[in-house]
Parts: C-alpha cells; sequence; structure tokens
C-alpha cells in the first residue's frame, strides 16, 4: 500500500508500538515471522549474512513496511532487521494480516506473492554479487603462488640475494611459469575447464600484466611479477566499474554467433528446433560461455537431436520438446511419475522431466520420490514406456 496509506491504517488501528535505537537487531534470518513491521519514523536496514559478511540488501524509511513473506507457506524471516537509526515502529499482528490478505482480490494477491518471490530472489543475488570475487583476482592469486615457487626454484628468492643496483629500490623480478602448469591448477582448484583458464590468462595477457615466450620443449612461458600482480589486478578491478555488469549483459544473434564461431543460419536452425532450451534460456554471455568452456563448439556447430518416430525408451525424452512432456507429464499422477523418476538416477532425462513441470508439481513429485517405498522396476519401466509413448505421440501429431 502506499507509505500514506499504510501510516494512515497503523494509526486507525489497535496495534503494538516498538522503539528501536541504531544497531538494535530487530530480528534474524530463520527465525519465524510472527509479525509485520511498519516504519513511523527512522530508518530500518534489511540485510543478510554471507561469508561472514554482512550485506545490507535494503534500507526501509517512514511509511515503509517488512517483515513478512507471502509467497512462503511457513513464515521465516528470509532476511535480518536492525534499526539503522533511532525508530519508531508499529507491530501488525498475523491475524489482521491475514484478513486483510483474504479479503483482496485473488488478483492482487497473487501480484503480491510475486513480487514478494521476486524481491526475495534479488536480495540474494545482491548478497551473491557483493561477495563475489572477480575472477582475474583469484587468478592472479594463483599467479603470484605459482611465480614465487618459480623464483624460489630459480635461486632469485633465497635469503641474501641482491640484485643489481643495490642501494636502490630493487627492480620487482620476474617469474617464468609454465602456462601448462597454471592451467594444471586452475582445473585442479577451481574446476575450470582448460580452454576457461586459457581465455583467463588472455586477459591478463590484453591488459600487459603478463608476458607469453614460447620456449623450444617446455612450451608456452608466462613472464610477470608476482610479486606486484595482485596489487595490480585489484586497481584494475577498482577501476573498471562496470566489470560486475558482464555477468548479465544480453548478446545479439550476431554476437552470439561470433563468440561460438558457428554460422547464424545454423545458429538459428537449432534454435527453431528447440535444441539449446535445456541449457540456454537467453542469449546471456555468462551462460554461452559457460556452455562453450563446458561442451565446446561442437555443441552448437553440429546438429544433435533423435527424431520423434526413432525414440524407443525414456532416455530419448532429452531430444523431446518441452511443451509435448509438458503435456504429458500433466496429466500423470505426481505418484507415477515418482516411480519413472526413481529409476532414471541424475541424469539430462531426469532434468528433462523436472524441467517441464510448474514448481508446485515439481514439489509434489518430490514429495512423493520421498515417500516412495521399494518401487517394482517393471512397473517403472511399464510407466516410462507409457510415457515416452504418449511423447512420442504427442510430437508426431504436432508434425503432421
Amino acid at each position: 500500500m502506499p507509505k500514506k496509506s499504510a501510516l494512515q491504517f497503523a494509526a486507525d488501528g489497535k496495534f503494538s508500538q516498538v522503539r528501536a535505537f541504531a544497531g538494535d537487531v530487530l530480528y534474524t534470518e530463520g527465525m519465524p515471522a510472527s509479525r509485520m513491521y511498519l516504519v513511523v519514523d527512522g530508518e530500518v536496514d534489511l540485510y543478510l549474512l554471507r561469508d561472514e559478511k554482512r550485506v545490507v540488501i535494503e534500507t526501509l524509511g517512514k511509511g515503509q513496511c517488512f517483515g513478512i513473506e507471502p509467497h512462503l507457506s511457513l513464515h521465516t524471516r528470509t532476511h535480518s532487521a536492525a534499526a539503522r537509526t533511532y525508530c519508531e515502529l508499529v507491530l501488525v499482528d498475523p491475524a489482521t494480516m491475514d484478513r486483510a490478505m483474504g479479503s483482496s482480490h485473488p488478483l492482487v494477491h497473487g501480484a503480491l506473492v510475486a513480487l514478494s518471490e521476486r524481491l526475495s530472489a534479488a536480495h540474494e543475488l545482491i548478497a551473491e554479487r557483493v561477495n563475489h570475487q572477480p575472477e582475474l583476482l583469484i587468478y592472479a592469486q594463483l599467479l603470484q603462488l605459482a611465480g614465487q615457487a618459480s623464483l624460489a626454484a630459480q635461486g632469485a628468492g633465497r635469503p641474501g640475494h641482491r640484485p643489481r643496483g643495490f642501494g636502490h629500490s630493487p627492480a620487482p623480478q620476474p617469474a617464468r611459469t609454465s602456462m601448462q602448469e597454471v592451467v594444471n591448477h586452475a582445473r585442479a582448484l577451481f574446476g575450470h575447464s582448460d580452454r576457461h583458464a586459457r581465455l583467463v590468462l588472455g586477459k591478463f595477457v590484453s591488459l600487459h600484466l603478463v608476458r607469453v615466450e614460447e620456449e623450444h620443449g617446455a612450451g608456452k612461458q608466462l613472464l610477470y611479477a608476482p610479486q606486484d600482480i595482485v596489487a595490480q589486478v585489484r586497481k584494475v578491478v577498482a577501476d573498471d566499474a562496470d566489470a560486475g555488469k558482464l555477468r548479465h549483459e544480453y548478446l545479439s544473434l550476431e554476437e552470439f554467433a561470433a563468440l561460438v564461431e558457428v554460422d547464424r543460419s545454423v545458429l538459428l536452425k537449432k534454435l527453431a528446433d528447440d535444441e539449446f532450451a535445456e541449457d540456454l534460456f537467453t542469449f546471456r554471455r555468462d551462460e554461452v560461455m559457460s556452455l562453450l568452456n563446458r561442451k565446446g563448439r561442437r555443441y552448437f556447430a553440429e546438429r544433435q537431436g533423435k527424431a520423434p518416430a526413432d525414440f524407443a525408451d525414456i532416455a530419448d525424452i532429452e531430444f523431446a520438446d518441452h511443451k509435448s512432456i509438458f503435456a504429458v507429464v500433466s496429466q500423470m499422477d505426481t505418484y507415477d511419475l515418482a516411480k519413472v523418476l526413481s529409476a532414471l538416477g541424475e541424469g539430462d532425462a531426469r532434468r528433462k522431466i523436472l524441467g517441464a513441470m510448474t514448481a508446485r508439481r515439481r514439489r509434489d513429485v518430490e514429495q512423493d520420490l520421498e515417500d516412495l517405498a521399494d518401487v517394482d522396476p517393471v512397473e517403472s519401466q511399464q510407466l516410462a514406456s507409457t510415457l515416452i509413448g504418449h511423447v512420442k505421440a504427442a510430437m508426431l501429431q504436432k508434425a503432421a
């Protein structure tokens, strides 16, 4: 409701009032959400604790409400709240809230629940982004360690060593490190593909922080000053105000085609056939790069899939389109779906079936999975055959 309306509502009702001073914690994440708060005066910080850091996700002022999560069936605090300044607050009891929600139009109630879900997701994203350490920085730390080890092995780092020019500030000692060694460490420590690690190291080269030389018999060598590399990258990251936006950068079809080095017409055909639907929801740069690193250029360049007429067992459902799967699974009993999934295990087929359900239906199926006792494998096989048969028929009918 508008701020003035909320303040008038509080003034007209007989609600409890509390005062809080700067720094007072009103509640913490995970506590039962027993009442809603309305700010009559002062400011309140809503915050999340992530990786031992307090991240303020919102600051609220006079006339604003907080402390209610309509999208949760069990009302639990999804964040913490503390007074930023001296505050006067009105506490609205659950019964009043339930009456107000119950008397509202279903459309208004639905919109409120949807907004609550979106706000909760946005809060989590803010906390994640604040705590996110830039990728260049973690690679700089890796290069620093590898370079220091290299210098020690070369003898430049032994006690008592003095470079030429003693009596003046010594120049940073350059390290020579094998690129493949750094790539191997990145794979082991960060779980990054070799391709992705080389792309990141390429950024260091383009920023003139690292030089690459080819050494006969030893492959490509990285030359840089390990003493300075972290400080230099911190400056680059701090100066790049738009670095965090790359995660949400959207690409045109032409940019997409150039990034994966695949002809535009091939991508259009694959998009029309829904081949990317499971993995790629938008042309967001981070999604495209992630797929490129995990599956390689062939994923984008080569035709994939199996014709509906060739569907033989439930594993073939990964080649079916989402609309056909949705039409079939929405008509099946959730307990039967749970029996099918129990025999599938993790994999593309399982993800495809779960991805073609509404969130509520998915929760019901997952609950049935937890409640399942021993399942007859023959029955599971029969249900799976029926499922893929109906999906096959739906796709063939659509193509006719």
